[in-house]
């Protein structure tokens, strides 16, 4: 009995390893995505669930999308149509080769999105034109079409991006992005850098770390970009250490012309100062909206006060008026015409 028991077991393991195998039993079937609250903001996590495509059956309403670890090949204009509200979007560690036009237009709240780890080989151009995306990590993809793209990106682009990510991807320079008055901390470590340019520091007046780590930049490079940080008052932490001795100025120039007095570096601080400038007006607007608002509401109440207590006077006075009735004496026949009324009080 025990024999035929152990012998049905295998027989039963085999067929269920032998349906997984070829595919007639999903192993995610009962996998689901999970929901939860990350300070306050509805998260959805769709980590490591083998999916091929974004899923459009998600609560629309969700804030931080989670869709790592998958095997999404192709991102479609119409894949976050429904989710407008995303935030926060990471689509690391998946197999993402292209990006349709129009895939992140709707996503005018992104904030943050994470592409690592994929098979992309430029930056999804519609990026740069979201007005709240602050922090951008492409790093680990094969990005050798950028510099073909970024020569038809319209500048001064409308994100506010703060942290660039832009490790291991075949770079032999730092990205071109124009005048980037927000960009504080640049990670272009693990790349070649064989060609990189002190004078694209210009557009980056407000750089305070850059990450230069496993490069191959030359010695005066490497020397320019200690100088042009220090002079910024930001720390060269993760820049290569340069040559033990410095480099004679005549070799290696500080090239200050080109960056920290350069038209582009000056315009770089002119923005930021016109973008600071106009958040305080906002803010001075919005706080003067907002106490005329009260003292609208407030005068408003006053005025219902004020007429309610008005009404409640001349009701209570009709109230304590003495009613006057016509008395009997007027009834009477012979009452002459120029004779006047008689009124009693009631």
């Amino acid at each position: 009995m025990e024999l035929r028991c152990l012998l049905l077991n295998i027989v039963f393991i085999s067929v269920v390893n032998a349906m997984l195998a070829f595919g007639f039993v999903n192993q995610d079937e009962g996998r689901r995505c999970t929901y939860g609250r990350i300070e306050k903001l509805m998260r959805i996590r769709c980590h490591d669930m083998d999916l091929k495509e974004v899923p459009q059956n998600l609560k629309s309403s969700v804030e931080v999308l989670d869709l790592s670890y998958n095997r999404i090949r192709k991102l479609r204009s119409g894949s976050f149509q429904r989710y407008t509200d995303v935030k926060f979007l990471m689509l690391y560690e998946n197999m993402i080769l292209s990006v349709e036009p129009g895939t992140f237009e709707p996503l005018t709240a992104l904030q943050e999105v994470d592409l690592s780890n994929n098979g992309l080989t430029t930056i999804p151009m519609e990026l740069f034109q979201l007005p709240k995306l602050r922090n951008l990590y492409m790093d680990s993809n094969d990005l050798r079409e950028l510099h073909q793209d970024l020569a038809l990106l319209e500048t001064p682009i409308r994100a506010p991006i703060e942290y660039l990510n832009v490790a291991n991807c075949e770079l032999h320079d730092i990205p071109d992005l124009g005048i980037l008055p927000n960009l504080w901390q640049l990670n272009a470590s693990s790349n070649p850098l064989s060609n990189f340019d002190m004078n694209k520091l210009g557009n980056l007046c407000h750089l305070r770390v850059i990450d230069l780590t496993k490069t191959q930049i030359s010695p005066c490079s490497c020397q320019q970009v200690t100088n042009h940080l220090s002079t910024l008052g930001a720390s060269p932490q993760f820049v290569p250490v340069c040559m033990a001795e410095a480099l004679d100025s005549n070799a290696c120039p500080l090239n200050y012309n080109r960056t920290v007095d350069s038209p582009t570096f000056h315009s770089c601080l002119t923005s930021a100062e016109l973008a600071e400038t106009r958040g305080f007006w906002l803010f001075a607007a919005g706080c003067f909206g907002g106490s005329l608002l009260v003292l609208l509401v407030f005068c408003y109440c006053i005025h219902r006060w004020r007429k309610k207590r008005r009404n409640r006077r001349l009701s209570q006075a009709a109230q304590n008026r003495k009613h006057f009735v016509i008395s009997p004496r007027n009834a009477t026949n012979n009452r002459l015409e120029d004779q006047p009324l008689h009124c009693d009080t009631a």
